[in-house]
């Protein structure tokens, strides 16, 4: 019997949180090998059953709750939808999971998901995340809950929480590794053509993206030129080069547009493809000092050190228990 994966639809609710968990299952049935246990079937559902319009206007079409057996249910995935300081929350299908919820192996809540899951009082007393823009609403609404914005996704006995959009995809990735394994995951995520596999660990606001927001379009693109180049020559020279300046003059306006030096934005970057090659990959730490820019281990423990208090070995320990957990 296939795995029975059930993403619920509901009006209003975003587009992108429903087909990024159905495509990525859909991918991962669809090139299966004969090491894979089984396949999924994914069924997408409403209280009524038929066409739900979506938070950006698309129709998509559901079938009923009532015609599918809740017993057969391997996992619920419940997306987010509406504004995130406001989002909608169904009275029915809140109903249908307080009934229905606590014989299922596996729930997920997608961004503003989550907040179904608080009403239908499935989170009570656990760790939980949304979009970032919804955490005030959420703790405010739902003061049982351990709300914890550090991560993009969190897993709590057989519940998971995830922030919103693009995170739907790696959530859905990431209970895939939890049934078939890290390689596998890894796998579908190269065939998703997603640039990393992102852990639950890694916050929701990337750090280059950070920078971009903070600069101009001209910087903008250089920090994107980084992220490319990490293992080739960051020298201020080479920068300032890149950017078509003297360095006395970038290393200026550099300043005055993103409020910290150039070191300290390449070696922020460094540090986040590290943390996520620690965290998400078999690769020695010596492999991932040379990956992320740092050339040696010693480097790159010395900037572990100074901007976190642990090495590197310490840190990959600590976030390999958590997904353990």
């Amino acid at each position: 019997m296939p795995r029975l994966i059930v993403i619920l639809a509901f009006e209003g609710v975003t587009s992108v949180d429903v087909a990024s968990a159905a495509d990525v299952f859909h991918v991962g049935t669809l090139y299966r090998n004969k090491k894979q246990k089984k396949p999924y079937e994914i069924k997408v559902a409403s209280v009524a059953g038929g066409l739900i319009t979506s938070m950006s206007g698309l129709s998509i079409g559901t079938i009923g709750l009532d015609s599918i057996d809740y017993r057969e249910i391997d996992t619920i995935i419940v997306p987010g939808g509406g504004p995130p300081h406001n989002p909608p929350i169904p009275g029915d299908l809140v109903a249908w999971l307080k009934k229905h919820a606590h014989g299922i192996r596996r729930i997920c809540g997608v961004c503003t998901g989550t907040f179904l899951l608080a009403e239908a009082g499935l989170l009570e007393g656990k760790r939980a995340t949304t979009h970032w823009q919804a955490e005030a609403v959420l703790r405010q609404r739902y003061s049982n809950i351990d709300v914890d914005m550090s991560s993009i996704y969190i897993k709590d006995e057989n519940l998971w929480t995830s922030a919103g959009f693009s995170a739907g995809t790696d959530v859905a990735l990431a209970l895939i590794e939890e049934d078939e394994g890290h390689d596998r995951a890894v796998q579908l995520a190269k065939m998703l053509v997603v640039y990393l596999k992102r852990s639950g660990s890694q916050s929701q606001v990337s750090t280059p993206l950070t920078f971009q927001e903070k600069s101009d379009d001209h910087f903008s693109k250089l920090h994107a030129w980084i992220v490319e180049n990490l293992t080739s020559e960051l020298s201020i020279e080479r920068l300032a080069e890149v950017a078509g300046m003297s360095v006395r003059t970038f290393v200026r306006r550099y300043k005055e547009a993103v409020g910290c030096t150039p070191a300290r934005t390449v070696e922020a970057i460094k540090l986040e493809v590290a943390c996520e090659g620690l965290s998400n990959s078999s690769d020695s730490i010596k492999q991932i000092a040379r990956a992320s820019g740092f050339g040696d281990q010693q480097n790159m423990r010395r900037a572990f050190i100074r901007s976190f208090g642990v090495s590197p070995k310490q840190y990959r320990e600590q976030h390999n228990s958590d997904r353990e957990a």
